[in-house]
């Protein structure tokens, strides 16, 4: 379990916090969508599940963070970084090797692991990349890059996956792909944190709870009927998925639009 308690955090130079008294604990084996608004709070939350926050990212920060009980202020990033793999938004930010394999048995490597081929090759497979191995990152498309981010913190066994964002600049073909991952990753009993403004793509994921940040507080937490509601939703500058109207209007929750289509066709 993430346990995050009475967080507040303020970066450097600014007047505002970006986090204010957020209380939240995460389970495994389950999909967190955080919700919210542009500069609502959502990519720093996301920051201190690895300890970005508070050893990266100067600032005034309050409360504490634990990860499977452990505080992260007492480890640094390279040891957390073994439990929450992060996955940003711009992915070719993360690349620096040359080709795909290389990229993807870094960090086994990196963390002593002996088994890193064999743990490259399972994260390939998962994400659908095992005939890319010597093709150089930069030469994928947008959904093979968010992949193969992906496919990289796969590679490292870590019990959370956090993902920033991760519809920007992809296709609709990539982001059903993207969806397909995140299910089986839970399946397998790992943690899956999203954060995102494409509700959507959120209501088409399916998560097991959603979370709406607004101001930099937790303005709700609840099940997916959350997508549904749109007062609550509004108040948080959002506005509800089609697919959650449409779902609630026949008396369907929880489903994407694909799924509703499905359940009334028959």
């Amino acid at each position: 379990m993430i346990e995050i308690e009475k967080v507040s955090f303020k970066y450097s130079g600014s007047s505002d916090y970006a986090l204010r008294d957020v209380n939240l604990s995460i389970d495994r084996a389950s999909i967190t969508a955080i919700v919210g608004r542009n500069g609502a709070g959502k990519s720093t939350l996301l920051r201190l599940l690895n300890g970005l926050i508070p050893h990266f990212y100067e600032g005034e920060f309050k409360g504490r963070v634990l990860v499977d009980g452990v505080d992260t202020r007492e480890k640094d990033i390279s040891d957390l970084s073994r439990k929450v793999g992060l996955v940003f938004q711009n992915p070719e930010h993360m690349f620096f090797s040359e080709t795909v394999w290389d990229e993807v048995i870094f960090g086994p490597k990196a963390l002593g692991r002996n088994d890193f081929e064999e743990l490259g090759e399972k994260a390939l497979r998962l994400t659908g990349l095992v005939d890319m191995k010597e093709y150089p990152p930069w030469s994928l498309s947008g959904g093979e890059m968010k992949r193969l981010s992906v496919a990289c913190i796969l590679s490292m066994e870590t019990d959370y996956i956090a993902l920033d964002e991760p519809t920007v600049g992809q296709d609709a073909v990539s982001r059903k792909e993207l969806i397909d991952i995140l299910r089986s990753l839970k399946e397998m009993g790992r943690g899956i944190i999203v954060v995102s403004h494409d509700l959507e793509w959120i209501s088409d994921l399916r998560p097991d709870r959603v979370i709406v940040i607004r101001d930099g507080y937790i303005f709700a937490d609840g099940g997916p009927d959350i997508l549904a509601d749109t007062v609550t939703l509004a108040r948080a500058g959002l506005v509800p998925p089609i697919s959650s109207i449409i779902g609630r209007a026949i008396g369907v929750k929880g489903l994407g639009i694909d799924e509703i289509l499905k359940e009334v066709l028959g």
